[in-house]
């Protein structure tokens, strides 16, 4: 047996023998994993949902609002002066939301029935789509929505008190999944806005730019910048929450560094007589790394069932959006990336004591 291999064992059986100290270690590790993990999760759902940009086509709204989301109403007479300005398609649409609470928000969408599928896409998950001529009171729900208010296609939905038939279950991959789609009509008559909308969605021509402004009211955006700005939002606890992982990445490769150098100590008096034998300083560091890869392997198959479990119970949703985590390859990587640079942090001051032992002292030594 090699001198690194003899030395690497050692330190996993002296872990094995302080279980309390190793499993006390590996929770705390396994916390600050979960952390990790769960915002770079959440910060990979919130791209992959908002920060789609959608280069063909701009949207008209109100001035500082989130007006796919939120926020805007403009007059219908800017939808006239679109028109006679020659632009091609000019396609209204109302974006708000209902509900007597932030918690029981629903977004709303109104729709232009012989339009809104040349802006959007989608597939159907159950149920049809809307078609112009439909009753009164249909709605398309968002699979997101549907899974959070336990609907589907033929059942009901109530918005701002009043009951929509459901005709179809829809996906899109994006935050509209969490939205009620009706038709316009139905939307202002909800709203009680007369024939004002939220927006107008135009394919970018030339005609206008993002950036310009229509009146003092009105201004043009590109698709999907309101939804990107929605984003910033969330920023403030998901940057919260980085500070408490790196804090307790910190606190853990001090816990490790302490656990480590207590235990080199103990074995002080070994680890010298190992060293007149003939084993090389660097082998003695793999005693520390075989202990420390215990702690850690146990630490990370921990964080790995706590994040798994959190993410599938826990559901973040606010303002009626509901934010789907992505762990995704790169998410996992990086996690153990972060884990592997705390254990490195924790023994490099162990190791470099026991390569600086003054052998003749430890041999002495009780």
């Amino acid at each position: 047996m090699s001198f690194h291999l003899t030395t690497f064992v050692l330190g996993l059986h002296d872990l094995r023998s302080r279980s309390r100290q190793a499993l006390a270690m590996a929770v705390g590790i396994a916390i600050a994993l979960s952390i990790f993990a769960m915002l770079q999760a959440y910060r990979n759902g919130l791209a992959a949902e908002f920060n789609q940009l959608q280069p063909n086509l701009l949207v008209v709204q109100a001035n500082q609002s989130f007006g796919e989301i939120y926020g805007s109403r403009i007059s219908s007479e800017v939808g006239k002066q679109l028109i006679g300005m020659g632009i091609g398609m000019v396609v209204p649409e109302i974006d708000d939301a209902t509900g007597t609470s932030v918690s029981k928000a629903i977004l709303v969408r109104g729709i232009d029935l012989e339009q809104y599928t040349r802006v959007d896409t989608f597939s159907m998950v159950s149920g049809r789509s809307l078609h112009p001529g439909d009753a009164a009171r249909s709605a398309m729900v968002g699979s997101r929505l549907a899974a959070s208010q336990n609907v589907d296609a033929g059942g009901q939905i109530v918005l701002r008190g009043r009951t929509f038939q459901i005709v179809g279950i829809f996906h899109s991959g994006s935050y509209t999944d969490n939205q009620a789609w009706i038709s316009l009509a139905d939307a202002q008559a909800l709203l009680g806005w007369g024939q004002d909308v939220s927006v107008y969605i135009i394919p970018d021509e030339g005609i206008l730019h993002e950036g310009e402004s229509i009146s003092v009211q009105t201004s043009v955006t590109r698709r999907g910048e309101g939804a990107r700005i929605t984003v910033y939002q969330y920023q403030p606890v998901l940057n919260i929450m980085g500070v408490v992982a790196f804090a307790m990445g910190i606190a853990i490769a001090l816990t490790l560094t302490n656990i480590l150098w207590r235990l080199a100590w103990l074995r002080r008096r070994e680890m010298a007589i190992l060293r007149t034998i003939g084993f090389p300083a660097l082998s003695l560091a793999t005693y520390l790394l075989g202990q420390a890869i215990g702690v850690t392997v146990l630490g990370t198959l921990l964080g790995g069932i706590f994040t798994l479990g959190i993410l599938s119970a826990v559901h973040v949703a606010a303002f009626g959006l509901t934010i789907n985590p992505s762990l995704d390859a790169n998410t996992i990587l990086t996690s153990l990336g972060w884990i592997g640079l705390v254990m490195v942090a924790g023994i490099s001051l162990p190791a470099w004591w026991l390569s600086h032992l003054n052998l003749a002292n430890q041999l002495h030594s009780d």
